[in-house]
């Protein structure tokens, strides 16, 4: 079962690998520093109107995909243990800052089909949704200063396994009677 810190990371993986080296060789160097799974703490921007810099919000959509569910039993070390398969469907949104924000979104939209990202998320049993939005430039205001931002939002499908002990039957009271 992965928790939502593990989904935000294959998220933040999948990102860094690739920008890696198509927008800046800060991004490449430090990607902590600019690919962010939140905004900082104080509310105030901690970086520059010239650096270009994403954050990544995830949201778990409400699908009626999301809503299926199948479990399968199994003994295992001397109990039963019950799989519930679902799938957790995820919105991702880029939201990108700086000079080049529009270029991280569009990398991004195209660094979905490459392959190692593909197998990435495989790996990790993420998928994409192709359905694709288009990329929306929602410029913010802060301190008098116009920022420039672009946003992108994808869908993923993931697959979520909870595994649960349901315990055993430890014994059975059996009573026989004969019919006349």
């Amino acid at each position: 079962m992965a928790s939502l810190d593990d989904v935000k990371s294959v998220f933040w993986n999948m990102t860094a690998k690739a920008l890696k080296g198509k927008i800046s060789e800060k991004m490449t160097e430090h990607p902590e520093r600019w690919i962010r799974k939140m905004y900082p703490k104080n509310g105030a921007p901690d970086w520059k109107v010239d650096d270009n810099i994403v954050f990544l919000n995830i949201n778990q959509r409400d699908d009626d995909y999301a809503k299926q569910r199948d479990s399968i039993y199994k003994s295992e070390q001397g109990t039963i243990m019950r799989h519930a398969i679902r799938t957790r469907v995820w919105d991702l949104t880029f939201n990108a800052y700086g000079p080049k924000a529009y270029d991280i979104v569009a990398t991004m939209q195209d660094g979905v089909f490459l392959p190692e990202i593909k197998a990435y998320l495989a790996k990790n049993e993420v998928y994409l949704v192709p359905l694709m939005q288009q990329p929306i430039q929602s410029n913010e205001i802060f301190a008098g200063q116009w920022w420039e931002r672009w946003n992108l939002t994808l869908t993923f499908n993931e697959k979520y396994v909870s595994v649960e002990d349901v315990g055993r039957i430890e014994t059975v009271n059996i009573r026989a009677e004969a019919q006349r």
